[in-house]
């Protein structure tokens, strides 16, 4: 059985390198570009951008959603919230969805958010949906590339390939996400902590060697 899988598989392979789509920088705005199959879709609805392309083992999507005006972020802590609340109502909508390997990695001199989601039905079984988020100050951008999860093994090339051409203008960086990137707001907590350990240390230390001195005058 496994060796029918296996040619089964090769065969899959096969065929899709021999109908492989060669993907193409398509420029989303002066911000962003992302290579996409040649022959992708482009729609506005409700406000939002939407490019999407069939590849040669999966789907892509990538959505641009304008952000309200009057609430910049502050810090990065509240980055982070955004990016939460995005995968707590994603999940809440995919109704059965488990998210997967959900982690910050910085790409391009900014944060993103990469994660993946599970769903699964009687009809098309168990599918996988890998993301990336990518917040500005006037957008939230989302990459997507979806695939059966039996096509995993031969669809992460492609999927890779994909989430890699995600490129950003030269001088976009962190203060384009939040207004105190690369300032000082003040002491890290940690170092906080560590600097009140070692002050009731350092008092431990001077009562102890003030009793031991009053002891000695004493015995004297």
């Amino acid at each position: 059985m496994k060796k029918i899988l296996i040619g089964f598989y090769i065969t899959i392979l096969a065929i899709a390198t021999a109908h492989a789509q060669v993907l193409k920088p398509v420029k989303i705005d002066s911000l962003v570009t992302v290579s996409l199959p040649a022959e992708f879709q482009k729609r506005d609805t409700l406000g939002q951008t939407i490019f999407s392309g069939t590849g040669t083992l999966g789907y892509m999507v990538v959505i641009k959603a304008p952000n309200p005006t009057d609430k910049p972020l502050k810090k990065e802590k509240d980055l982070n919230k955004v990016f939460k609340e995005y995968i707590t109502k994603l999940q809440k909508s995919s109704g059965n969805g488990t998210i997967l390997n959900s982690h910050d990695t910085i790409v391009n001199n900014v944060e993103v958010r990469d994660f993946a989601l599970s769903t699964s039905d009687d009809t098309q079984g168990e599918q996988i949906r890998r993301f990336r988020i990518l917040y500005t100050k006037d957008a939230t951008y989302t990459f997507q590339f979806m695939y059966p999860q039996q096509r995993e093994d031969i669809a992460k090339k492609e999927a890779d390939q994909f989430f890699a051409s995600i490129k950003t203008a030269p001088g976009f960086d962190g203060t384009d996400q939040f207004s105190t990137y690369g300032k000082f707001t003040g002491m890290h907590k940690a170092l906080k902590i560590a600097l009140v350990a070692g002050g009731i240390i350092l008092i431990i230390i001077i009562v102890m060697v003030v009793r031991s001195r009053k002891r000695k005058q004493a015995v004297a």
